[in-house]
């Protein structure tokens, strides 16, 4: 059985004194509680320390202090556990009260005892003395009586109160109680419905069954009769097509026949036509045999002096164009090679944020590289343009001389001489012609000399650009090194203080030192590796 106490049931068989302390209430005499905490077991488990607690707090002196609890006073000598005084329980403090008035003196030394009437004044007296302890006893009990019917009030109340959480946990009891048959009144239903359900699908289910047995059936038969269908429409297909075979290779043979007396048609139209080319290219052959006898002696004096003329006039302007794109050439490599050293000298110190830097500079000097390759193969193209522009002169002087030892006769006729000089005047033609083409080759090659230079000036309004913008960079990436450095040394201090303090072995030390080493040194490039990347982007 429980002792109630709030809404927590205090078991008396509890091992309360396994816990290390309590607490318990004390109930004062002018109905007001206070809390004191003991220990459960030892000396300070007795009610003599709840005493001196509520002397401490209270004022109320220990020798007049009186515990009652559960209607039954509490002892001494035992412990509050033995006693049935479980945590949280509530003591009822009564004031222990001092029954009669102090005794009389006697009196004074010096007096001389008196006579018997004196002695029966003196039991007197002492009857007086005993009425009044009769007194206290009887106002001791008055005020126990009335304490008693304030803790039975008090226990009538709790009585009640108790009575009443009894009927509410017997009526919520009977409510969760319905409520629970409900709801398994609704599971039954539920149940009910979950197999009326189940039976209807296995039924809908049958039914769907014997549905897809018909379809199928009906698939098979369409099948069976569009497989029938198909057969017979490729055998009336198979007959059309054997048919029409035989057909087109009659239709074949009949071409081929034409096909063949077209073929020997035309070759004797060939034929024909060969043998009257043949006779139209011998009369002209001769007759241009002829004109190149005519025209050998008259302009062979002219052909010499226009081939000295030309073959000085290109020497003369290839001498000044060498002249001059080497002048440039020398002036653009100085500039190169001033330039490329500044850039040489000013990212010796830069870190290794910047070969990105250097890899785009190499791209562009690459590029122009090209670029000046693909202008010196143009110029060596102008140079053999203007080289096969004098063969075409040795060829006729060539074919002069040849003509001048078959020449035997010098006289000539005035249509051979009309004829002629239409041929020199086509030559001379020709001969614009190629003026006119040495002349566009020569303004390309001047204009492909200004797009070299524009390169060779942007390349070089580049590279100041560029050491304008690698100039902050460089400040930056500075700052930024030389905190990347503090914080490198401070974690290689505390690795080395972390190292020291494990206490590792000298062998196992040193390889992890050198793991460390490996791991920064792809990190750190070298100033091997920048020089190496600045050559490689340094012009030839």
């Amino acid at each position: 059985s429980g002792l109630p106490c709030g809404r927590l049931t205090l078991r008396a068989g509890f091992p309360w004194s396994a816990l290390p302390a309590m607490q318990i209430f004390v109930r004062l005499p002018h109905a007001r509680s206070i809390a004191v905490e003991v220990a459960t077991s030892g000396a300070g488990s007795s009610l003599d320390a709840v005493r001196f607690a509520v002397e401490d707090r209270e004022g109320i002196p220990a020798a007049l202090q009186r515990y009652v609890h559960a209607g039954r006073q509490l002892v001494d000598d035992r412990p509050l556990a033995e006693q049935r005084v479980a945590p949280a329980a509530t003591l009822d403090l009564r004031l222990s009260l001092l029954g009669g008035a102090p005794k009389k003196k006697g009196k004074e030394k010096g007096d001389k005892p008196k006579s018997g009437g004196d002695s029966g004044g003196d039991g007197g007296a002492g009857g007086g003395d005993g009425g009044g302890e009769g007194e206290g006893a009887s106002a001791e009990l008055q005020e126990t009586i009335r304490q008693l019917q304030t803790e039975l009030e008090h226990e009538r109340e709790e009585r009640n109160y108790f009575q009443l959480e009894r009927d509410k946990v017997a009526t919520f009891w009977e409510i969760c109680k319905k409520e629970l048959e409900d709801r398994k009144a609704e599971g039954r239903n539920k149940e009910r419905e979950m197999e009326e359900l189940e039976e209807r699908h296995q039924v809908e289910v049958k039914v769907y069954k014997q549905k897809v047995k018909h379809l199928l059936y009906e698939h098979q038969n369409n099948v069976a009769q569009l497989k029938e269908a198909g057969e017979l429409a490729l055998k009336l297909q198979l007959g059309e097509h054997h048919s029409n075979e035989s057909e087109s290779k009659k239709d074949k043979r009949s071409l081929k026949l034409e096909l063949k007396e077209l073929e020997l048609a035309h070759e004797d139209a060939i034929r024909e036509l060969r043998l009257e080319n043949d006779k139209n290219i011998t009369k002209l052959r001769q007759q241009y045999e002829r004109e190149v006898t005519e025209l050998s002696s008259k302009y062979e004096k002219k052909m010499k002096l226009l081939r000295d003329d030309l073959e000085l006039r290109r020497k003369v302007e290839i001498l000044e164009i060498e002249e001059r794109k080497n002048n440039h050439i020398n002036e653009l490599m100085k500039k190169h090679e001033k330039a490329f050293g500044e850039i040489k000298n000013y990212y010796n110190d830069i870190t290794h944020n910047n070969l990105d830097l250097i890899r785009s500079l190499k791209e562009e000097a690459s590029e122009m590289k090209k670029r000046e390759v693909a202008n010196e193969k143009l110029m060596y193209e102008i140079a053999q343009e203007n080289k096969k522009l004098s063969e075409p002169l040795s060829r006729a002087l060539k074919e002069v001389e040849g003509l001048r030892k078959e020449l035997a006769n010098y006289s000539k006729d005035k249509v051979s001489l009309q004829t002629a000089k239409a041929r020199v005047h086509t030559l001379e033609g020709q001969l614009r012609d190629l003026k006119w083409e040495h002349e566009v080759l020569g303004q390309r090659h001047s204009h492909v000399e200004k797009e070299r230079d524009a390169l060779y000036d942007k390349f070089e309004a580049t590279i100041y650009d560029v050491q304008q913008k690698s100039g902050f960079k460089n400040i930056l990436l500075e700052r930024k090194l030389a905190t990347v450095n503090e914080t490198l040394e401070q974690k290689d201090a505390q690795l080395s203080e972390v190292l020291s303090a494990a206490n590792l072995d000298p062998a196992v030390l040193g390889s992890v030192s050198k793991r460390l080493d490996d791991v920064r040194g792809p990190r750190c490039p070298t100033n091997a590796h920048i020089s190496s990347a600045k050559a490689v982007a340094r012009p030839r």
